[in-house]
């Protein structure tokens, strides 16, 4: 159909889109900290209303993203920050390019300090979107195939490190046409889908706060040095200046 990026360009995407948008900020509103990292940026920061003094966008793939929004490339099971590093980590379709989501999930909460909160944002394998299209829906040459999970195997994921405090279906609409005003005439699923048949939606986003069972401190601890961890040399990082230099591992 389209790569990743332009998906979010035509009229389904940007339905998508401004639903996650809607979803972030409401919950950017109760979220406080310091430090906030994003990993995924097809069509920009979802951070914008973010009261973090620090924002990284991170990216596996530039040519997946909008042009100069992620900052950082970065290989998301193997990410190079010291343990609890951020108070916020969000997920924007990160997770669906995983080659091993197990290990996806131990380094996100690895550099998530305790008591910090991971929102995973995701295209629902049940929905009409994925039904109907299934591979062919995304289509990336230079990245792994993209695979979504469900929302069980995300909250079973998330439950191993900590609480699952509030989740959303999303975007009803089965149509994938790129005429706004075929898409206008399936507005009434919005309502309807949310009410009857929730699971089926498109997407959905789910929100997990990290708990830690022995006693510590609360929060983060950075020692000096930096956000990088001590052995995070040769690993899968690089700035939009650095992408000649940069290798996968």
């Amino acid at each position: 159909m389209s790569s990743f990026a332009e998906f979010f360009s035509t009229s389904a995407g940007m339905l998508l889109r401004r639903w996650e948008l809607a979803q972030m900020d409401a919950l950017l509103a109760e979220c406080a900290g310091e430090t906030a990292l994003q990993l995924g940026a097809p069509y920009g920061s979802l951070l914008r209303n973010a009261s973090h003094d620090s924002r990284l966008l991170g990216a596996r793939n530039f040519l997946q993203t909008s042009q100069a929004c992620a900052n950082v490339r970065l290989d998301f099971d193997s990410l190079p920050f010291r343990e609890s590093t951020f108070d916020l980590v969000v997920s924007v379709h990160a997770l669906e390019w995983s080659k091993n989501p197990s290990q996806f999930f131990s380094e996100v909460f690895r550099v998530l300090a305790p008591e910090g909160r991971l929102i995973v944002l995701c295209i629902n394998p049940w929905g009409p979107w994925w039904v109907r299209k299934k591979g062919k829906l995304f289509e990336c040459p230079t990245e792994t195939s993209f695979s979504p999970l469900s929302v069980t195997q995300v909250k079973s994921f998330c439950e191993r490190y900590g609480v699952v405090d509030r989740g959303r279906f999303g975007v009803y609409c089965p149509s994938l046409s790129d005429n706004p005003q075929r898409l206008a005439r399936w507005g009434w699923c919005e309502k309807a889908g949310d009410r009857w048949w929730p699971a089926l939606a498109n997407a959905f986003m789910l929100s997990c706060v990290k708990k830690v069972e022995k006693p510590g401190l609360i929060g983060k601890l950075i020692p000096e040095g930096g956000l990088l961890k001590k052995n995070w040399a040769g690993q899968t990082i690089a700035t939009r200046n650095q992408t000649k230099n940069f290798q996968y591992h």
